[in-house]
């Protein structure tokens, strides 16, 4: 008897660690998808329609969403660009960086759900996407954990703090389509409350690089790096749990390299033979197109006015990383659908184009034995031409 009482004794202590665990897996930032909305969201500068979150200076944030009434601030398309949202169906839009300070920086903060713990560990994420009305993409866009609401009525240019949690690697956040990932470990000083999310340094220390505006984005660019944000998270970190960023290990992080392959097309060759022999390259889980790839498509589209009956075949294809990736499994699709709208941009006839999904079924005719797998790889994200009829 005195065995089974102890037994029973120990069961609460079971239970309380087991709901202590769970507690600490769980997110402390409220609203972290920005989807809990109130009120009805009609304009930019609505930061603080999406539940605790507010602008701590006095150029507010914007919020974009599904269930705005405006399209300036729609979810996927508004007045910046178009992204499908992370989580959900909101997120938020910040300017990063501005040359020469024309635009003034946007922040967004929130206030925890509990205060951090005085030398505990915290992992802390979110994603980022450049809009694609930004002439410039910019890195430096990070995380400030405060005890103190950072406030001010002030179009400050900047707010310049000590920045927490950034990129590793402080890349250049480019990609157009498809969201890129801050994360890292915090190790808290104790009591802070506030977190805050944009860019704190000075120009001067920040990268940056001019970017091209895509064809079928219409409106004006701003002089700015301007970033879509979403899927915000705080999470508490077991005593021997590591902070494991989705980058992948060392080893077995995705190549970055970009092939690019000039068609060998002769004046001899046949319109169908020379269509077939253009082919679009692409950096690892984007299907946005690079400077190569939009004059790879004015080929096509002239060689299609030229032969007002040929009818083709838009393929998209992944690396085999990319099609074993759950967020990135779908890219190839991606890929062609946008090269397809591309083409009806430069007016082809809708039509005259189908599409096909062929992810990494397809290994590419010029993969050659001694190719590293960074090359494979980058061999094999492309999207090719397949002539239906002439």
């Amino acid at each position: 008897m005195k065995t089974m009482k102890n037994l029973f004794k120990s069961i609460p202590v079971l239970v309380l660690s087991l709901t202590l665990s769970a507690q600490e897996a769980e997110n402390l930032v409220t609203n972290g998808n920005f989807d809990q909305i109130s009120g009805k969201l009609r304009r930019t500068g609505m930061i603080s329609a999406a539940d605790g979150w507010i602008s701590p200076t006095g150029v507010p944030a914007d919020l974009f969403s599904a269930q705005a009434k405006m399209p300036e601030v729609e979810t996927p398309n508004n007045l910046y660009g178009r992204e499908k949202p992370k989580e959900g169906d909101s997120y938020a839009g910040i300017v990063v960086y501005s040359y020469n300070d024309k635009e003034k920086r946007q922040y967004l903060t929130t206030k925890l759900n509990t205060p951090l713990k005085k030398g505990m560990r915290y992992k802390v994420m979110f994603y980022a996407s450049l809009a694609e009305m930004s002439k410039y993409s910019s890195n430096r866009v990070g995380v400030h954990f405060n005890k103190k609401e950072i406030s001010t009525k002030d179009k400050v240019p900047a707010l310049i703090l000590e920045t927490h949690i950034e990129h590793p690697d402080q890349e250049i956040f480019s990609g157009m389509y498809g969201w890129d990932l801050v994360c890292g470990e915090y190790i808290a000083k104790g009591g802070e409350k506030f977190l805050t999310i944009g860019n704190f340094y000075p120009n001067n220390e920040v990268g940056n690089e001019r970017n091209k505006t895509p064809r079928d984005i219409k409106g004006t660019p701003i002089v700015a790096a301007y970033y879509y944000i979403d899927a915000v998270s705080v999470t508490l970190l077991g005593p021997d749990e590591r902070c494991d960023c989705p980058y992948g290990d060392e080893a077995e992080t995705v190549s970055a390299t970009l092939y690019q392959r000039r068609p060998e097309i002769t004046d001899r060759m046949p319109d169908d033979e020379k269509l077939k022999a253009h082919k679009i390259f692409y950096t690892p889980e984007r299907y946005n197109l690079t400077i190569s790839g939009e004059g790879t498509l004015d080929e096509i589209a002239k060689l299609l006015e030229k032969n007002p009956t040929m009818q083709i075949r838009i393929v998209g294809h992944t690396d085999t990383k990319e099609s074993a990736s759950a967020s990135a499994k779908d890219v190839s699709m991606k890929r062609a659908e946008y090269v397809k709208l591309q083409l009806e941009e430069r007016g082809i006839d809708s039509n005259r184009m189908m599409i096909k999904d062929a992810q990494d079924s397809q290994k590419a005719s010029f993969i050659e034995d001694n190719d590293n797998e960074d090359t494979r790889l980058a061999k094999s994200r492309r999207v090719t031409f397949e002539v239906v009829s002439k």
